[in-house]
């Protein structure tokens, strides 16, 4: 068991366990999660190496909508961070890690919709491939999100 799991079980004991929450929030505020999505955006745009407005285009996301994400003045929905996720060109791990760290349930592979994203994204698929997909298997699709 890594070090990270450890303290997840050893927090999630402490939570479970605990009598009064300051106290505890005080002992494992070094344990939890604080990462703001505009700083995680941004540290995204330096190791891919990659402008706003690419990501932007390559998620079919509005330079407006787009914006409000990379400024934090708006969070945007599961749906529309994997799509930000597709247009940074980031893998599917890395995805789930963006999902956990703004609390959106990691992709699922027994969930239809996540299954076709996942497969597309291990194929380096665009949106718009993905798209074709998920209207094929007549599930909603990012453009109607």
């Amino acid at each position: 068991m890594s070090k990270l799991e450890k303290d997840k079980d050893k927090l999630m004991h402490s939570l479970k366990k605990a009598t009064d929450f300051k106290t505890l929030f005080s002992q494992h505020q070094e344990n939890l999660i604080e990462e703001e999505l505009k700083l995680y955006l941004t540290e995204l745009l330096s190791k891919k190496n990659v402008t706003k407005a690419e990501v932007m285009r390559k998620s079919g996301i509005t330079e407006a909508t787009g914006y409000q994400y990379f400024d934090g003045k708006r969070k945007p929905s599961r749906e529309k961070l994997i799509a930000l996720a597709i247009g940074f060109g980031i893998d599917v791990d890395e995805t789930n890690d963006l999902l956990k760290k703004t609390g959106y349930a990691k992709l699922y592979p027994k969930h239809k919709w996540d299954a076709i994203v996942i497969f597309g994204m291990s194929h380096s698929q665009s949106l718009v491939e993905i798209d074709e997909l998920l209207f094929d298997a007549q599930l909603k699709t990012f453009s109607e999100g």
